[in-house]
């Protein structure tokens, strides 16, 4: 072994060659080691600039700062990020008040405007049904490259259609639909017929076919719907004086009447309750305390 080793080596010509030789070596040596700590220290700054730069949060929100879950929701992702260093901006589409095409165009076209003269985001985040198609109908222009991950969404099959794409994640508002009929029929023993307050929106639409879904583990109750795509908010009113204290009633989305006319949350709750001879339910937090009954409820 060490004569192979021996044999490797140049042969010594004089003691001023071999000098020669070894400080050649340790020249390399140092270079190679100063080579080396510069880009082991460019490594260090390189990532103490990235350590101090604030990942940069898009949040969409579907609707506006008047809607009851907006600033809830708001508040849920700043306490997720509570201990990251973010910059958060927010957008709202407005889309309860103004479900129109012309709007989604006015909000693409101030989005796009924005986008383009502003630092590149790192995450985009969808807060609702609307924002989440809006991003995947315009994301290739919009953000190509940047993930988005959304919240609050009720429609279900929409929500599964993106477990193929790895650019594209979240979760869905998981209502407890089946455990609130339960109680609904527990307090109110004489209930035959469960009847769902629904309208065309997107949130709604993604409701009532989980309520459709649910009706199966009910077999003794007679299961129906009270669609204001059927209905101006003026026969609506009518039907709900109609419904027999052997009904319950489940509110699910009461915002767009057949004719397009819209109304705010309280607005079309208050017009429910002076129509209604009985209890109304709800899925979610908000309403309660002004005339609606839980429901195991979602809190945003």
């Amino acid at each position: 072994m060490n004569e192979s080793i021996s044999s490797s080596l140049p042969k010594k010509t004089s003691s001023n060659s071999s000098e020669k030789y070894i400080m050649s070596i340790l020249k390399n040596m140092i270079f190679l080691l100063i080579v080396i700590f510069s880009l082991l220290t460019t490594d260090i700054r390189l990532a103490e600039a990235s350590d101090n730069e604030p990942s940069r949060v898009l949040l969409i929100s579907s609707y506006h700062p008047g809607f009851s879950t907006f600033f809830p929701q708001i508040h849920g992702v700043r306490d997720a990020f509570a201990n990251r260093k973010i910059v958060l901006d927010v957008e709202f589409m407005d889309s309860k008040r103004f479900a129109d095409s012309e709007n989604e165009q006015n909000f693409l076209r101030l989005l796009s405007y924005k986008v383009n003269r502003t630092k590149r985001y790192d995450v985009i985040m969808t807060a609702d049904d609307n924002a989440l198609l809006f991003v995947l109908k315009h994301k290739t222009v919009l953000f190509p490259s940047q993930p988005v991950v959304f919240f609050g969404v009720n429609n279900i099959e929409t929500a599964k259609s993106q477990n193929s794409r790895k650019d594209i994640t979240g979760v869905v508002e998981a209502i407890s639909m089946a455990e609130t009929i339960s109680m609904m029929v527990d307090l109110l023993p004489k209930a035959r017929n469960v009847v769902a307050i629904v309208d065309t929106t997107a949130s709604g639409q993604g409701d009532i076919l989980k309520f459709r879904q649910v009706s199966q583990q009910f077999p003794k109750l007679t299961f129906s719907e009270l669609s204001l795509g059927n209905y101006t908010f003026n026969d609506f009113a009518t039907e709900l004086q109609q419904i027999s204290d052997e009904t319950v009633v489940l509110l699910l989305s009461a915002y767009v009447d057949k004719q397009g006319k819209r109304l705010l949350f309280q607005d079309s709750l208050s017009l429910i309750l002076e129509n209604l001879n009985q209890p109304l339910f709800h899925l979610w937090y908000h309403g309660l305390g002004d005339g609606v009954l839980g429901g195991k409820v979602i809190s945003h």
